[in-house]
């Protein structure tokens, strides 16, 4: 399987990438509307992403919890090809409280339908 990361203002390369070039996982940075990003390049394209490094680095556990909730209910979901991670890398001494509150929204709206 064909596997790209990219990091920064990526959007518009994706829906080019797996159409044209037949990458089938994308690994994003930031930033990423997951929603547009889903409905650009279908249901059957593997996506991995979630909050941005510095949310996670220096935003409160409730500011992370949000984010991924709207990450998780964006639609990307749909097809089932969602990896819930950091956007990009985790840095050392990422707060375990912010790690957390992105595991609870996990748990709370990760499930597919």
């Amino acid at each position: 399987m064909r596997t790209v990361h990219l990091c920064g203002d990526a959007d518009r390369h994706f829906p080019v990438l797996t159409k044209e070039c037949g990458v089938r996982s994308l690994d994003t940075g930031f930033p990423v509307n997951f929603a547009r990003l889903r409905k650009a390049v279908g249901p059957d394209v593997e996506i991995w992403g979630g909050p941005e490094v510095g949310m996670l680095m220096y935003g409160t556990p409730r500011q992370v919890y949000e984010r991924t909730r709207e990450i998780l209910t964006s639609g990307v979901l749909e097809g089932g090809r969602f990896v819930l991670r950091e956007a990009n890398c985790l840095p050392p001494a990422t707060p375990e409280e912010t790690l957390a509150a992105m595991y609870r929204a996990a748990l709370d709206f990760g499930r597919y339908r």
